[in-house]
């Protein structure tokens, strides 16, 4: 595990025209961009392709880490931008993204059992799935994170760089925003 310290010393090296320590912070970051990826895309290929750009786009703008927050939370911010970017690129593709965060919220869903009950559940994760394409997308995100990931506010406040205060704030929001269009549209 490295420091913020030691992490700002590496990307000064870096900097400084010691680009292979570049090799350090992917090696030991490379499993904090897969983990956001992967929620982006279920293809091993897709995957790779992605983290790459992600850590391309991380590279070319290392001059603007200050050190003030963890390299980890500032390139969690990149990363997460960056799959956001991809994702409204593949909807307004219309491929397959949509039918990905089907599976995947369904998977977080609890299993009912009876077929009514399956059905309406679909029904009820196709709702929700719109609500959150509607909703402020800091919203979304915090509340993805919180009832998708489970992550805690300390978590997600690590992450993104943010206060626990103002991710409550963002999830409370979230809610009332979802509550409302699915009362719009149900």
């Amino acid at each position: 595990m490295i420091d913020n310290q030691e992490e700002f010393q590496i990307v000064e090296a870096v900097l400084n025209g010691q680009k292979d320590r570049y090799r350090e912070l992917v090696d030991r970051f490379a499993p904090l961009v897969f983990d956001i990826v992967n929620r982006f895309v279920d293809h091993e290929d897709d995957a790779e392709e992605l983290a790459q750009e992600i850590f391309v786009k991380t590279y070319e703008r290392l001059s603007s880490f200050n050190g003030d927050s963890k390299f980890s939370s500032w390139l969690y911010s990149i990363a997460q931008n960056h799959c956001r970017d991809y994702a409204k690129n593949i909807r307004r593709h219309n491929k397959s993204f949509s039918q990905m965060e089907d599976r995947d919220l369904e998977e977080q869903m609890d299993s009912f059992g009876a077929p009514d009950m399956e059905m309406e559940k679909s029904q009820w994760v196709s709702l929700l799935k719109q609500a959150l394409k509607e909703i402020n997308e800091d919203y979304a995100e915090a509340f993805l994170m919180k009832y998708e990931s489970g992550m805690t506010y300390k978590a997600m406040s690590n992450r993104l760089d943010v206060s626990q205060s103002a991710l409550k704030v963002r999830v409370y929001r979230a809610k009332k925003e979802l509550k409302a269009f699915i009362e719009q549209n149900s």
